[in-house]
C-alpha cells in the first residue's frame, strides 16, 4: 500500500477589524455606574496596517483598573468583553479547522471557502467523496469569523503551551490584539 506524504502548511490569519471597545466600556461601568475616563477615536476607513480598528478606546486609568479586575475576577464579572469582536479570515488545514470547531461560545463562522463550488464542481456520487477524501490532508480552507474577546481568552488560556504549531500561531495573534494585557490577560497568577 502506497503511503501519502502530507505537506503541513502554517495557519494563516488575516486580522480585517476590531470593534465594541466604547460599546464594551460602557457597559461594563453599568452595574456600579461608574464614570469612564477613556477616550475614543473612530476609524472611517482603512488608512493603514493598523487601521482595522473600529473604534479604539483610548483606556485611562480607571476604566483600565475596573476592566482588569473585572477580568481577572472571571467570565461572569468579565461578560462585557462578549462585546468587543474581532474580525478574521483563517486560511487552514483540515486537521486544525477540526480542532478550532472545539470553540463556538463567542466564535461565528460567516462562511468557509468551499471545494464543490469550484475544484470539485463536475463531479458526483462516489467519484466526488473519493476526490474530496483524496484532497483532504493538503486542502486550505479560508473561513471568515466573528470572535468575541471572551472567546479569545478561553482559547488563550486553554491553548498558549499547545504543542500543535497553529495553536501557537494563534495564541501570538491573540497577543498582538489591542489591550490584550487588559481585557483578555491581565497579568494574574494561576
Amino acid at each position: 500500500m502506497e503511503q501519502e506524504i502530507s505537506i503541513y502548511k502554517p495557519l494563516e490569519i488575516n486580522l480585517n477589524r476590531v470593534v465594541g471597545f466604547e460599546e464594551a466600556l460602557e457597559a461594563m461601568r453599568l452595574p456600579k455606574e461608574s464614570k469612564g475616563d477613556s477616550n475614543y477615536y473612530y476609524n472611517s476607513g482603512m488608512i493603514s496596517d493598523r487601521s482595522v480598528l473600529g473604534d479604539l478606546a483610548v483606556l485611562r486609568n480607571s476604566d483600565r483598573r475596573l476592566a482588569q479586575s473585572l477580568v481577572k475576577a472571571g467570565t461572569d464579572h468579565a461578560k462585557f468583553t462578549r462585546g468587543i469582536i474581532v474580525y478574521l479570515k483563517l486560511h487552514m488545514q483540515t486537521g486544525f479547522m477540526i480542532e478550532f470547531e472545539t470553540y463556538r461560545h463567542g466564535v461565528e463562522c460567516l462562511s468557509t471557502s468551499s471545494s464543490m463550488h469550484s475544484e470539485l464542481k463536475n463531479l458526483k456520487g462516489e467519484e466526488l467523496a473519493k476526490q474530496k477524501q483524496r484532497d483532504l490532508p493538503e486542502k486550505i480552507y479560508t473561513r471568515i469569523l466573528t470572535i468575541s474577546y471572551q472567546a479569545l481568552r478561553s482559547i488563550y488560556k486553554a491553548r498558549r503551551n499547545h504543542r500543535h504549531p497553529d495553536w501557537q500561531i494563534f495564541c501570538d495573534f491573540i497577543e498582538t490584539l489591542p489591550y490584550f494585557d487588559v481585557f483578555i490577560y491581565p497579568k494574574i497568577r494561576e
